[in-house]
C-alpha cells in the first residue's frame, strides 16, 4: 500500500514536471501570438524584460507597465531566452508591430498622438502638449550608458579582479554603479575649490560623445591597471629587490619617494602635505592575487633608535626579517613614509594627496568654507579614503577623478595637450598615424605615471605600460568604439607578469562559448537514442543494452537535439526546443518539447521508474 501511494507521487510529480516544462516552452512565444506595442508590451504575466517590434529595443516591466526603455548595442537583439542582448545571428526574434488603427477618436487630443513614447513619459497628461526637457550637456552620455548589455560588459570585463590562481570575480571595491553615481557627479555638478571648476569631460553634444568615451576609457585604462584588477583601495607592497620585499617600499617603489614628492610649482608649493614622522599608519588592504605568501600591507612608523630596521619579507618562506634591507632608492626603516597610492588611481605622494586636501578636503572648508569632502583631512590622516568612517565607494572614486582632471585632463605642456590629442585620436578613427612621435594612450600613460609626455623628461620609467594600453582597447570594444566585444577575454595578467602588449589598432577575434551538449552518464536499464553531438566512447555495450535476463524493464530516452552547424563556426550554446520522447514503460509513453537544458530532468524521471518497477 505505502509502495502504491508513494508510486502514484513519483508519477504525479513526473507529469507535474513534464507539464510545467511545456508551459514553460509555450510561454516564451505567447508575446508573439499578438501584435506588440509600448501600450500593451507589459500586460499579462511574463518575465520582467521585453522586447518591442524588431527586437532592437526592450522594456522592463513592473507591475504592468513600462518601467524603462532600453536598446541593444549594434549587432546584438533582445533574446527572450537569455534576457539580455545576445549576437543578432544567435537571435530569433518574430514580435510584430501592431497596424495602424484606422478608426477616429471619439475625443480627439490636443496635440499630435505619439507613436513611441519618450523616454521619460510623464505621469499624467496634461492639457497641452508638454515642452520638451531641456537635458544637460551629459544626458546623452549618461543615456547610453544605461544600457543592459553596456553594464553587463562593464562588470564582466572591466570591474573585476583576479586572485593568486587566475581566476576572475567581481571587484567588490568598485562597481557599476558606483563609478557611474561618481563620473556623472564629476561631469554634471564638478568641484568647485578656490575659484576653480573641475569637470571631468564627457563631451556636450550628441557629435562629440567619442571624445568623452575616449576619456573614460584612457580614465579606466589606468584604474584597472593600478587598483581595480587587484580590488583594492591601498597600494601593494609589489616591487621585488632581490627577491625579497622591503617593507620600506611603503616609503615609494619603482623608483620613487613619495614623501619627497612635493608640488615644485610655485603657485601649488602651499599644497604640499607636511610629513609627520612620529605618524602610524597601516594599510587596509592586503593582497590578493600575488602567489606564494605576499607581503603585510604597507605601513609607517617612527624609528625607535638607529638600530630599528624596517627589514623585509621573504613570500617563499612567508617570514620576516628586521636586519636592513633598502628598498630601490635606500631607504631602510619607514619613518614619514604614509604617503603611498589610495583610491581608484592609487593618488600619491605628498604633492598629490596634499592637492585632494586643498581643494576636497578639510583644509578646503577651514579656509573657504568649501570642500567635498569637509570632515577629511588627507594630510593628517592619508588612510581617511580607505579606512575611515567617512570611507566610501564614492570617495574612492571621486578623489580619483579628481586626481585625473587635475593632472591629466588638464595637461598641457610644450607642443603636447591632452585635450587636442584626444580629439585627433578620435578623429583619425581611434588611431595614431604611423609617424606619430607621441602614441595617444602610451603618451597618457607617461603623464600620469611622470608627470610629463617626453619621452626624456623623467627617469622615472612608465610601469605597466602594456597593461595600460591593454586595457584602453579593452573599455574601447566595450563601448562600440573599435571592433565588437570578444566574448572570450585575454589571458589573466598577474601582479607580476603584463599581459600581451596589444596593436594600436587590435584586431578583434569573436568567439563564441564551447557548446554545453554533453553526453549523460551510463544508466543501467536505459536506452539513448537520438543524435547528441557528442562521442559515446564513455557508454559500454552493457550499460546501453540490458541483459536479456535482466528483471528491469527498459526505458527509451529519445533526445534529439538540433543538427551541428554546418559552416566554420564552432557550435553555438543552443536554447531551440527539441522533441524527446519519453518511454516510462509497457502502459506510459509521453511526448513533448523541452529545451535543450531540461534533457537531464528527464532521465531523473526514467530512473525513478525503474526504481518503482
Amino acid at each position: 500500500m505505502m509502495m502504491s501511494s508513494f508510486h502514484r507521487f513519483i508519477t504525479s510529480c513526473a507529469s507535474i514536471s513534464v507539464i510545467f516544462l511545456l508551459r514553460q516552452q509555450s510561454s516564451i512565444f505567447t508575446l508573439a501570438a499578438e501584435c506588440v506595442s509600448p501600450a500593451n508590451v507589459c500586460s499579462g504575466w511574463g518575465d520582467p524584460f521585453r522586447p518591442l517590434p524588431g527586437c532592437k529595443e526592450y522594456v522592463q516591466c513592473e507591475r504592468g507597465a513600462i518601467k524603462f526603455f532600453n536598446t541593444c548595442m549594434d549587432g546584438t537583439l533582445f533574446d527572450v531566452y537569455v534576457q539580455a542582448c545576445n549576437w543578432d545571428y544567435d537571435t530569433f526574434c518574430d514580435i510584430e508591430t501592431c497596424a495602424p488603427s484606422m478608426k477616429p477618436t471619439l475625443h480627439p487630443t490636443t496635440g499630435p498622438p505619439t507613436a513611441f513614447p519618450s523616454a521619460a513619459p510623464s505621469v499624467s497628461p496634461s492639457s497641452s502638449p508638454t515642452p520638451e526637457p531641456s537635458f544637460g550637456p551629459t544626458y546623452n552620455f549618461f543615456y547610453s550608458m544605461e544600457a543592459y548589455t553596456m553594464k553587463w560588459a562593464f562588470q564582466d570585463t572591466v570591474l573585476v579582479a583576479y586572485n593568486a590562481n587566475g581566476i576572475k570575480f567581481p571587484s567588490t571595491r568598485y562597481t557599476y554603479d558606483g563609478m557611474i553615481t561618481a563620473v556623472e557627479e564629476m561631469a554634471s555638478a564638478g568641484i568647485q575649490s578656490d575659484g576653480r571648476d573641475f569637470r571631468f569631460y564627457v563631451g556636450n553634444e550628441e557629435s562629440n560623445l567619442q571624445y568623452g568615451r575616449t576619456n573614460l576609457a584612457a580614465f579606466l585604462a589606468m584604474a584597472m591597471t593600478e587598483s581595480i584588477l587587484y580590488d583594492t583601495c591601498d597600494e601593494l607592497n609589489e616591487a621585488q629587490v632581490a627577491g625579497k620585499y622591503a617593507i620600506s617600499n611603503s616609503c615609494g617603489q619603482h623608483g620613487r619617494s613619495y614623501q619627497d614628492e612635493v608640488c615644485t610649482n610655485p603657485a601649488e608649493a602651499i599644497m604640499s602635505c607636511d610629513v609627520d614622522v612620529n605618524m602610524v599608519v597601516v594599510s587596509s588592504s592586503t593582497s590578493i592575487n600575488q602567489g606564494g605568501r605576499p607581503p603585510p600591507p604597507l605601513s609607517c612608523r617612527p624609528k625607535a633608535d638607529w638600530s630599528d630596521y624596517a627589514g623585509y619579507w621573504d613570500s617563499r618562506t612567508g617570514q620576516a626579517s628586521t636586519n636592513p634591507y633598502a628598498n630601490t632608492l635606500g631607504r631602510i626603516d619607514t619613518e614619514g613614509c604614509c604617503f603611498w597610492g589610495r583610491g581608484v588611481l592609487l593618488t600619491r605622494g605628498v604633492c598629490n594627496i596634499g592637492r585632494l586636501n586643498y581643494y576636497l578636503g578639510k583644509r578646503a572648508h577651514d579656509e573657504r568654507g568649501e570642500g567635498r569632502f569637509p570632515t577629511i583631512d588627507f594630510c593628517k590622516d592619508p588612510e581617511a579614503t580607505c579606512a575611515s568612517d567617512s570611507s566610501t565607494e564614492t570617495m574612492r572614486w571621486i578623489t580619483g577623478l579628481f586626481d585625473w582632471i587635475y593632472r591629466v585632463q588638464s595637461y598641457e605642456a610644450d607642443s603636447w595637450s591632452y585635450m587636442k590629442a584626444l580629439r585627433k585620436f578620435v578623429d583619425n578613427g581611434f588611431v595614431d598615424d604611423d609617424d606619430e612621435r607621441y602614441p595617444f594612450i602610451d603618451t597618457v600613460s607617461s603623464v600620469f605615471v611622470r608627470d610629463c609626455h617626453d619621452i626624456k623628461c623623467s627617469n622615472l620609467q612608465v610601469t605597466k605600460k602594456d597593461a595600460r594600453r591593454f586595457n584602453f582597447y579593452k573599455v574601447m570594444e566595450i563601448m562600440k568604439m573599435t571592433d565588437k566585444p570578444t566574448r572570450n577575454p585575454t589571458q589573466n595578467p598577474t601582479a607580476f607578469n603584463e599581459p600581451t602588449p596589444a596593436p594600436s589598432k587590435p584586431k578583434i577575434e569573436i568567439k563564441p562559448p564551447p557548446p554545453v551538449w554533453s553526453q549523460p552518464p551510463p544508466i543501467p536499464g536505459v536506452t539513448l537514442t537520438g543524435n547528441l553531438p557528442s562521442t559515446t566512447d564513455d557508454i559500454s555495450p552493457a550499460s546501453t543494452n540490458p541483459s536479456p535476463t535482466s528483471d528491469i524493464n527498459p526505458v527509451v530516452v529519445n533526445l534529439t537535439p538540433p543538427a551541428p552547424s554546418t559552416n566554420n563556426e564552432e557550435p553555438q550554446q543552443s536554447d531551440v526546443p527539441f522533441e524527446g520522447l519519453i518511454v516510462l514503460n509497457d502502459n506510459a509513453a509521453c511526448s513533448c518539447s523541452i529545451t535543450g537544458v531540461a534533457w537531464s530532468l528527464s532521465i531523473a524521471i526514467a530512473i525513478a521508474c525503474i526504481v518503482l518497477n
